[in-house]
């Protein structure tokens, strides 16, 4: 796997072929078309080459959430805030009375009668709750939906939209240089000795933006069951469990989930830029971006523990060893690891090789001189390494 494994959805990382020699050419450019995709997909006979691990549903062990509406509400994007922007007001209009966000009025009813014993309310209004735009997805310490499970649910609704994926392509290799470095022995004499120093030379690093290609609806809210007493949560308890909390650290996350099989899509471009003539090292990582919303509490406790510059002033002073356990014990977190919403992709892993494959081998060729053949770059591809 990438070092950088953290900052990505999925990543794999396969080594250069046995094959290969430093600082020469890995092979000859191959100009046949790329195999077809059950033909790539099919593991290396090789023993050498390290395989990705079995696809795995994104959704095994966890439940659908029946009690809860649509994870698509009957309304209109607005333009998106830049990142880093705050907002008063979240990305949707109005939603219109004839399709209220919680369900119809015998359903609220009886929702708010098993809900912290309050009665129903006369009507539906929509909350616009404060939030911040990062690249991860919205950040909101807004303090009625710290109070109000309703709000804090209509806030979770509101902001499910749809995330960004991009396919990031890094294929590198090493060289090793000998230099001759001079020191002196116990006795005082000059002894010369060389010394290997390696360095990693980049030949091609882009990124494909698969954002496009994700479906505009959502397929609910998903929750694992507790895996003590396997009893299952609805949302809307998550939000009520939230709101009476009183930890003045707690936080409340939504995670959006991609299904689609990424094993096998990463095996067949790792054998399609194989069979092109690139023995060296391949890293194929998918980045998320817009999947998360997180809830915090406005205390200022909370925003001293995630202010940048008290973070680096804990880090060169190493207080974050005394701090930063105390943190993390006492921080209370809700939906972290156990609620997800549900996104499919809009064409599959085969077609979207199809339609692809010669473009991301093309790319590579672009920037890579271990290709002896000069190929031009496609049409879409872009001087910052994005095509679309």
């Amino acid at each position: 796997m990438s070092k950088r494994e953290n900052e990505f959805y999925y990543s794999f990382t396969s080594p250069s072929m046995p094959s290969s020699s430093s600082g020469a050419p890995s092979a000859p450019a191959n100009d046949l078309p790329p195999p077809p995709y059950d033909e790539a997909v099919v593991p290396s006979a090789s023993a050498t080459e390290p395989r990705p691990p079995p696809n795995k549903h994104n959704y095994d062990g966890y439940v659908l959430d029946a009690s809860s509406p649509p994870f698509n509400p009957n309304v209109m994007p607005m333009p998106t805030p830049q990142s880093g922007s705050t907002s008063d007001y979240g990305p949707y209009q109005d939603q219109p009375s004839s399709a209220p966000l919680l369900g119809d009025a015998e359903s609220r009813t009886q929702e708010y009668e098993d809900f912290a014993g309050r009665p129903s309310p006369p009507g539906y209004s929509l909350y616009r709750a404060k939030y911040k735009t990062v690249k991860e997805g919205v950040i909101s310490r807004d303090k009625h939906i710290n109070q109000d499970a309703e709000a804090l649910a209509q806030f979770l609704y509101q902001h499910n939209t749809r995330p960004r994926m991009l396919i990031h392509f890094y294929g590198y290799h090493e060289e090793t240089e000998w230099k001759t470095v001079s020191t002196r022995d116990s006795d005082g004499e000059l002894v010369q000795e060389r010394q290997p120093t390696t360095r990693r030379i980049d030949d091609f690093n882009f990124d494909v933006d698969v954002s496009n290609d994700i479906s505009d609806v959502c397929q609910g809210a998903y929750i694992l069951p507790d895996p003590k007493t396997g009893e299952v949560k609805t949302l809307r308890d998550l939000c009520n469990d939230y709101i009476h909390e009183q930890n003045i650290l707690k936080e409340l996350k939504l995670t959006k989930e991609v299904n689609w099989d990424f094993n096998g899509l990463t095996r067949a471009l790792t054998t399609a830029i194989r069979n092109s003539g690139f023995y060296e090292n391949i890293e194929i990582s998918f980045q998320m971006e817009n999947n998360e919303i997180i809830v915090k509490t406005d205390h200022k406790v909370s925003r001293w523990i995630d202010n940048k510059i008290l973070r680096f002033f804990f880090f060169i002073t190493c207080l974050w060893i005394l701090v930063w356990p105390v943190v993390w014990l006492c921080r209370k977190r809700f939906g972290h690891k156990n609620l997800k919403s549900a996104w499919n992709m809009k064409i599959s892993e085969r077609d979207w090789y199809g339609l692809h494959v010669q473009e991301v081998i093309n790319s590579c060729r672009g920037t890579n001189i271990f290709f002896r053949t000069n190929i031009t770059q496609p049409s879409n591809f872009h001087s910052n390494g994005l095509f679309r």
